[in-house]
């Protein structure tokens, strides 16, 4: 559909006047926050794969002379980031053009881009929004889940067996099953993550930040050590495109020892404005392909709160 005239009247009422669009002078877009947390990467493919890799066993007691037990490398899981294509137009006629006196309609494109990396950061957060259901990793079950499926035998989690909103003590817990917890496909533990991200929505942003920043515990009178403070470092990241307004998540800060990641098939593209020739409306479009998900659970912990 080509804007008109008459679809913004304003425009070509011969009156002097200011039009503002409430972006970019007077209020500011928001800096981009999903590559805070997530491994953004290229593609030059139509999609990625990535194969995990199941790893030996435990070693087992060997007596002397004896002979050695084997043990074979694993196939783990796969997964395939298929890039979505997303693209929006804006059209509108030569005559519009011409008696446009504010020359609001040249400036569609800045209005495109907005729009596409607004949707990119909605589609980012969907891993979390939708990380307790229908989101899930190669294992099979949700992102965040108390059953992980372990190539090698057993399970693991990352959620709370019970969940909780955010507090010292749900943290605490938290730090204490990425400890124990976090394991690769043969089931056995890794190293401890020192580095970490909390991400939150904006309703939980000054008591994540009580809780983090207290010199002393959080809460309390006492002149305790804020032990959370001490022992790790944290990076708090305040995303409102989370959904739930109790849910929480704690992730290594270094994306390499995660698996959420994006891959940017096609960046956000602009595209010239261009003249349909058989009406001569003229048309700005803007473009991008870009793929998110998780391709391993661990390196990530979330609860949905009470």
């Amino acid at each position: 559909m080509a804007q008109t005239r008459g679809q913004w009247a304003e425009l070509y009422d011969s009156v002097e006047k200011t039009v503002n669009g409430v972006m970019f002078a007077q209020l500011k877009e928001r800096p981009a926050i999903y590559r805070r947390y997530y491994n953004v990467k290229n593609s030059n493919r139509k999609f990625e794969r990535i194969h995990t890799v199941t790893a030996f066993g435990d070693v087992p007691e060997k007596g002397e002379g004896a002979l050695y037990t084997t043990d074979l490398l694993q196939a783990g899981y796969t997964k395939d980031f298929t890039h979505t294509e997303f693209g929006l137009g804006f059209e509108y006629t030569e005559t519009a053009m011409e008696d446009d006196q504010e020359n609001q309609l040249t400036q569609g494109a800045k209005w495109l881009a907005f729009s596409a990396r607004y949707v990119q950061e909605k589609r980012a957060a969907a891993p979390f929004n939708n990380g307790f259901g229908s989101e899930t990793t190669p294992d099979g079950v949700s992102f965040f889940n108390t059953a992980h499926v372990l190539k090698g035998g057993g399970t693991a989690r990352n959620r709370l067996a019970t969940d909780a909103d955010l507090s010292v003590n749900s943290l605490t817990d938290i730090l204490s099953d990425m400890q124990t917890e976090t394991k690769i496909e043969s089931g056995q533990l890794v190293d401890v993550i020192d580095g970490l991200v909390l991400l939150v929505h904006p309703s939980n942003e000054m008591l994540a930040y009580t809780i983090l920043e207290s010199k002393g515990a959080s809460g309390t009178a006492d002149n305790d050590t804020n032990a959370l403070r001490a022992r790790r470092s944290w990076t708090m990241i305040v995303n409102p495109h989370l959904t739930d307004t109790d849910a929480f998540f704690v992730g290594a800060s270094n994306k390499n020892m995660h698996g959420l990641c994006t891959y940017e098939r096609t960046g956000i593209q602009a595209k010239p404005v261009r003249e349909d020739p058989k009406t001569g409306n003229l048309i700005i479009k803007v473009r991008f392909r870009q793929s998110w998900g998780a391709w391993m659970w661990q390196g990530w912990y979330g609860t949905s709160g009470a």
